[in-house]
């Protein structure tokens, strides 16, 4: 059995992880990204108001929660389409209860921007909740929080480049499909 010095340790250890030269998908926080602010209605609010709210605030989602800060459900753009579609007339008395996703899949707020994409992939969303220690929302995060994120930093672009594998490909094409929205429109869609 060999001895060996563990000198990268030593060399991460005593560095702050914000250093741009130590920041990987893996070192960032969701929180340094995450969107404070999240827009929540509670269950009872009318689909209506629910896509008021969206629309006026220029977002994808919502979030539904109890005692305003405990996430129950989510609801986003493609919801209310699904609803609209499938129903004859589009029923002004539904509510958020009736059309949220659920459970909604959180994320807590020591979690890296890798498992945020990591648990996204494994369960098909594009936006996470994130949660304090206490479980109460703090912010959200989004797919496009992430791209944005990436694309701002050379370092986490070299991360991503690096740990690229057959497993992520799908983030990565989409990552792609954003950083050409992006070039076409600098200002991007906000709409998240």
């Amino acid at each position: 059995m060999y001895a060996v010095p563990c000198t990268r340790f030593l060399e991460i250890k005593y560095h702050d992880w914000r250093d741009p030269i130590y920041m990987s998908i893996e070192t960032v926080s969701v929180e340094s990204i995450m969107t404070r602010g999240v827009k929540c209605v509670n269950e009872r609010q009318s689909v209506k108001e629910v896509a008021s709210i969206m629309s006026t605030n220029n977002i994808g989602s919502v979030i539904v929660t109890e005692n305003e800060d405990v996430p129950v459900g989510i609801i986003t753009e493609t919801d209310i389409v699904r609803i609209a579609g499938i129903t004859e007339n589009f029923l002004p008395h539904l509510l958020a209860i009736d059309i949220m996703s659920k459970p909604v899949i959180p994320i807590y707020v020591g979690s890296s921007i890798l498992d945020a994409i990591q648990t996204m992939k494994l369960n098909n969303v594009r936006r996470l909740p994130v949660l304090d220690r206490r479980a109460k929302m703090v912010g959200i995060i989004t797919d496009k929080d992430i791209f944005r994120a990436i694309i701002n930093s050379e370092s986490l672009v070299s991360s991503i480049i690096e740990s690229a594998t057959i497993e992520h490909r799908p983030m990565y094409q989409r990552l792609s499909e954003f950083m050409i929205g992006e070039m076409v429109l600098p200002q991007g869609n906000n709409a998240t």
